[in-house]
């Protein structure tokens, strides 16, 4: 996904102190019932993506800022990380790329709606 895959492949980048206390939270968090992404959601996608999360998987998604520190971007890293493969483990491998994938294709053609009226589109009546 633009955030989950940027974030996962990235680790190796990361504050591993900050990486690690955010794989360790999701972790409890995903015990008690309560799994979080926090992914910047502030658009039409990013209400697509938090509805799709919650109602397929029963995962919250916080937006979060694009204004961050390198250890709040790592401990979300680590976060999302542990979020994405519990969501494949307990949903089904592909789970998570489902979602991506949707909201890529709703991207995609609203985009296209907006700067391209006259084009035949499925998100015409949306």
């Amino acid at each position: 996904m633009f955030v989950i895959k940027k974030e996962c492949s990235a680790l190796q980048e990361m504050d591993p102190v900050e990486l690690e206390r955010g794989q360790q939270q999701s972790e409890a968090d995903i015990a008690e019932g309560r799994p979080v992404l926090y992914i910047q959601t502030r658009s039409r996608w990013g209400e697509l993506l938090t509805y799709l999360m919650a109602e397929r998987f029963q995962v919250t998604v916080e937006h979060i800022s694009d204004i961050t520190t390198h250890q709040q971007n790592s401990y979300r890293a680590g976060y999302n990380f542990v979020t994405a493969q519990y969501i494949d483990r307990t949903f089904g491998a592909g789970a998570c790329q489902s979602v991506e994938d949707a909201v890529d294709w709703f991207r995609y053609y609203h985009y296209r709606l907006h700067f391209h009226p006259e084009e035949n589109n499925p998100l015409r009546d949306f």
